[in-house]
């Protein structure tokens, strides 16, 4: 039997189902790794939505739930099916470069990548998320197990996320904090203590010296991210070790006095940080900078400073020589 072959069509959302959710919480994975499973996901999102259960006041009992077997039949004996992927939904304008994808695909054919409950030996089995990846200068071709694509289209419980979320953040825990937080949509929030959500996420315990370096290098930038680019987000309150979590929508709370800025704010202020250490910059140099960064935006004034600018200037000098640097541009 020929192998099916899936191409992703042009999608707002992706479905994850609650088993893959589990699996993405636990895994450490890139972004380019999530850029992939969302096109994955967007690629198979109608053979996902024949197992989600459509609710109706009348139940007919002589409808039988469509399971995966019967669904699948044809791959009893096939195993795997193909994949093709054109590298253009993976690295829109060609930014990243091409190793990084080939590293990624690797990566995610590894024995140990995923692993999966195996009800014959009554255990678990590591099984690759992906298998025999290949690739060309316009697309990537690769193999997925059966007992993968069952965790991608188990839809009794699911979850839905943009599809170009991968796309926009600054870090990749951002879609794992995202799928973690979802489990407590329905509760408008959760209280956990500081080393229950460490032990959730799967992050050693001294990963982060303490709850502040936590919040700092985790939290905030999530929480930039989704302010920006997602429909959800969340705010925070830590007490005597833990943490309440608020869930929110975005378009109804970012803005009316929450406790942390934009993305572009947050790169800027650290930026600034940055700048007022090794530059040695005064106070009025700080507010002539930031000037600069509210008219530029953080990611074009970030580019151009990146240029040589003498590492000996300081100070007003420092100030002067990135205007010069703006003025010849």
């Amino acid at each position: 039997m020929e192998s099916k072959i899936f191409t992703p069509k042009t999608r707002k959302k992706v479905l994850i189902s609650n088993d893959f959710r589990e699996v993405l919480i636990s895994q450490e994975t890139t972004i380019i790794e999530q850029r992939i499973l969302v096109v994955i996901l967007s690629a198979i999102k109608e053979e996902q939505s024949l197992f989600i259960s459509v609710k109706s006041p009348i139940k007919k009992t002589e409808e039988n739930q469509l399971s995966f077997d019967d669904y699948y039949e044809g791959w009893a004996n096939q195993g795997t099916v193909d994949f093709l992927l054109p590298l253009n939904d993976l690295n829109p304008d060609r930014r990243m470069k091409n190793e990084y994808i080939q590293s990624a695909l690797i990566n995610m054919a590894n024995i140990n990548w995923l692993r999966l409950k195996d009800e014959t030996i009554n255990g678990y089995k590591a099984v690759p998320f992906i298998i025999e990846p290949g690739w060309n200068k316009k697309n990537i071709f690769f193999k997925m197990d059966k007992a993968v694509i069952r965790h991608l289209v188990n839809m009794s419980s699911y979850f839905s996320i943009k599809k170009d979320l991968p796309y926009q953040t600054s870090t990749s825990n951002t879609l794992r904090f995202l799928l973690w937080l979802l489990k407590y949509k329905q509760q408008g929030g959760i209280i956990k203590s500081y080393s229950q959500i460490l032990k959730e996420l799967f992050i050693p315990k001294e990963y982060y010296e303490g709850h502040y370096r936590f919040e700092r290098d985790f939290l905030n930038n999530v929480k930039a991210d989704l302010d920006s680019y997602n429909e959800l987000s969340f705010n925070y309150a830590y007490n005597k070790g833990n943490y309440n979590f608020l869930i929110y929508y975005t378009k109804n709370s970012v803005g009316s006095g929450e406790m942390f800025s934009s993305l572009n704010n947050l790169q800027t202020d650290r930026a600034l940080k940055y700048l007022k250490k090794t530059r040695k910059l005064d106070e009025r140099s700080l507010s002539v900078l930031r000037k600069l960064f509210e008219v530029r935006g953080y990611k074009e004034l970030s580019i151009r400073l990146k240029r040589k600018i003498d590492p000996n200037l300081t100070g007003i000098d420092y100030v002067k020589a990135v205007f010069q640097l703006l003025e010849n541009e």
